[in-house]
């Protein structure tokens, strides 16, 4: 070691002990107790530093049965913060049956830990537990005044709850009873701001009244025991969102919550009773997601004069009218695998869409109207700004078909277009995909990510045709050469890479390191026409 790296040490090193605890806060508890073992200074700063993060998984570097060391060294760092602090603010433990060999020995030195940080009053406490069976938390944990954000998984919820400070609650594959243990939190629990139940055993109905400060719920789905009801009467609700098992059908009564501002319901049965219910008892909505599966439902009528964002994904809808009303409308993000149609949007405001198309050839093949509908459909995206669209073989195929059958195709005005690919084809069909798409719009940028489905393929059949323009002077001119290569002037390449670095290549350029080029970088191409 050179002379000016032993002066940077010491200075290091010679650092107030609070400005030493602010690095160990930025790192993880193993890289904390590697750094203790540098030298005695640190050493000693370590010891009086309050460790509060304890994972099984980042404290074993090798497979072997650690399960005492690691229950030995929580066990210690909790008695010494108790020694020298007053309370402990915070406390996260995690522990798997692929870490701890034997983990049932260690259930009771592990609860014992749990018990030392609530006699210290924690605020903010995270146990996890991944084991076979549910672990039962201590009795004393039950009963804790201080507590303010409490995260549970894997654990056995019973017993009477007294948490009165509460604001944040997570439990996750949580064993719940019934319904009382719910009743018992939200009567001794009375300022609970954020709600989380994911996954949690033995909860068929919910049921939340009487929860003043009340926020944000999220609910996701058990396979064991599906919820049939959710029932919420709180005011000051905003966010409320829910993911079904697979095709579930929940009933959710969320009419006195008048303020709510965001619903999001993924994976269940959509039915026209839910749509119906949104666009008449929630006047602040400004957020919707509708992610599932149609139940007996033809039409789609959305009508929320706030809405803002709307993301919709139905599959299997064979709807015949799909209409939007949303005169705020900002972003809209659609999947269907074939269009209705009928398709109307109030698009005043709209500046960002994302169109995922999974079109049936077939489908399109047999009816008749459907060029017509497609075009009326793109020309609701007219002067958007920011436009996402991810193809599969199938829809590639029918805008083929589409551009191939119009003399002068609808130019969308699209300033920026990000494209997603999904086709495994032949390099025909990505020359095709490459051509149509610029006979239908005119984009100043247009970004890629690379490794991503079809993506690279698509880039590269892109570059070979300007590096081909720039190379031959009259290549314009060639009777072969589509619309949009004679309307092009120019053109850069932006090439992102990590911590925000970008450079600026020249398509030769880039087709020559195209093989270097590694996963999930955005590539955006700026186009002079």
């Amino acid at each position: 070691m050179n002379t000016s790296s032993m002066d940077a040490a010491d200075r290091i090193s010679q650092l107030p002990d609070h400005i030493k605890h602010r690095i160990f806060s930025f790192l993880s508890t193993p890289e904390v107790v590697r750094l203790s073992v540098l030298s005695k200074p640190w050493h000693q700063v370590f010891t009086s530093f309050p460790v509060s993060e304890f994972s099984c998984p980042s404290f074993f570097t090798k497979k072997s049965d650690r399960s005492y060391e690691f229950c030995n060294f929580v066990y210690k760092s909790l008695l010494r913060q108790c020694r020298l602090y007053r309370s402990i603010p915070r406390f996260q433990l995690s522990v798997s049956t692929r870490d701890l060999c034997r983990p049932f020995p260690y259930c009771k030195f592990i609860n014992r830990c749990i018990e030392l940080s609530t006699q210290k009053g924690v605020k903010e406490l995270s146990i996890d537990f991944w084991m076979p069976l549910y672990h039962r938390l201590p009795e004393a944990m039950l009963s804790v005044k201080e507590l303010v954000v409490c995260k549970l998984a894997g654990c056995l919820l019973k017993g009477n709850v007294n948490w009165p400070s509460l604001r944040v609650l997570s439990l996750k594959k949580v064993e719940i009873c019934d319904q009382s243990i719910i009743d018992n939190l939200i009567f001794t629990c009375p300022f609970i701001e954020k709600l989380a139940l994911i996954e949690c055993n033995g909860l068929s109905y919910l049921h939340l009244s009487g929860l003043r400060k009340l926020k944000k719920v999220k609910v996701k789905g058990q396979i064991s025991t599906p919820l049939e009801k959710i029932e919420i009467d709180v005011v000051s609700l905003q966010t409320f969102s829910y993911s079904a098992c697979y095709k579930e059908k929940t009933d959710i009564d969320l009419t006195s919550c008048k303020n709510l501002e965001v619903f999001k319901y993924k994976h269940g049965m959509i039915t026209e009773d839910l749509i119906q219910g949104l666009n008449g008892n929630f006047p602040a909505l400004k957020v919707l997601v509708l992610h599932g599966y149609r139940h007996h439902i033809q039409r789609i009528a959305i009508s929320i004069p706030l809405l803002e964002k709307l993301n919709l994904s139905l599959p299997d809808l064979p709807a015949e009218e799909a209409i939007i009303n949303a005169p705020r409308l900002r972003s809209f993000k659609c999947y269907m695998e074939n269009i209705p149609p009928l398709f109307s949007l109030n698009q005043t405001s709209l500046q960002e869409v994302a169109l995922k198309l999974s079109l049936d050839l077939i489908y399109f093949q047999q009816r008749e109207s459907f060029r017509e509908d497609f075009m009326e459909i793109i020309r609701n995206f007219n002067q958007i700004k920011l436009v996402t669209l991810r193809f599969t073989y199938y829809s590639s195929s029918v805008i083929n078909k589409l551009v191939s059958k119009v003399s002068n195709p609808v130019l969308l005005d699209i300033r920026h277009l990000k494209l997603k690919t999904y086709i495994d084809g032949t390099e025909k069909v990505n020359v095709a995909l490459v051509d149509d798409l610029f006979c239908i719009c005119r984009p100043e940028s247009l970004l890629l990510v690379s490794g991503c489905g079809g993506n690279d393929a698509f880039m590269k059949i892109l570059c070979k045709k300007l590096v081909r323009r720039v190379k031959h002077k009259n290549y314009s001119a060639a009777a072969h050469v589509k619309c949009w290569q004679r309307d092009l002037k120019g053109v850069k390449i932006e090439h992102f890479g990590r911590n925000g670095y970008k450079k600026v290549v020249t398509c030769h350029a880039f087709l020559d390191s195209f093989q270097t080029l590694e996963p999930k970088q955005k590539i955006r191409f700026v186009f002079e026409w």
